[in-house]
């Protein structure tokens, strides 16, 4: 893991005179969104499911879940679905095999049918770096240092107007937004995986 202040020599450049806490904020920014869009780091999740508990609550190691990706029996893939379809085809009050998940905020996956068995699921789940992180993975730097500086400037001329230029931001933002394009094409051809804890949640 990296610090968030090994990115601001970067980002100070063409911003003098930032306070190196709003500078932190733009970078940590930047990387959730960089995580986000890009799917950058996955997960391999084990999901112990019990008996008559729908939800499966996930933890990571110390990063936040943003999507689920695919959810399986085996090789079977579960239908991804959301809360209001959830509700209205009945998969909370019927009990059998889960056919169906939606992911509830950022780590509770729900399952439908409810289960009336005890089994263990596959899961593939992508992350990014919490809202609070001082740290984040070390590819973040290693490989895209660049662009999260260049989207951690732009997020600072787009929010304080002592720094707005609005060719700088266009110029940073272009840099940023490339290297999401990028990524997103590169991850279609693979990615990796990270360990997860998996706790269980009752009502």
């Amino acid at each position: 893991m990296v610090t968030l202040e090994q990115f601001l020599p970067l980002v100070l450049g063409r911003l003098p005179g930032c306070p190196e806490m709003i500078l932190e904020n733009a970078v940590r920014d930047a990387c959730i969104q960089f995580c986000q869009e890009t799917r950058l780091f996955t997960s391999a999740v084990d999901v112990d499911v019990v008996a008559n508990e729908a939800t499966v609550e996930l933890y990571p190691d110390t990063d936040t879940h943003w999507e689920v990706l695919t959810v399986r029996r085996d090789q079977q893939l579960l239908t991804p679905t959301n809360r209001d379809d959830y509700a209205a085809d009945g998969y909370g009050q019927a009990s059998g095999t889960p056919t169906h998940y939606y992911l509830e905020g950022d780590r509770t996956l729900v399952l439908g049918p409810v289960p009336d068995a005890d089994e263990t699921l596959s899961a593939t789940v992508s992350v990014r770096p919490k809202d609070t992180a001082t740290r984040v993975q070390d590819a973040l730097y290693s490989d895209f240092r660049t662009a999260i500086a260049a989207g951690a400037r732009a997020w600072v001329r787009r929010n304080y107007g002592d720094w707005v230029n609005p060719q700088f931001e266009a110029e940073d933002l272009a840099i940023f937004r490339d290297a999401i394009a990028r990524q997103q094409l590169r991850r279609a051809r693979g990615g990796g995986t990270a360990v997860l804890r998996v706790h269980l949640q009752s009502f």
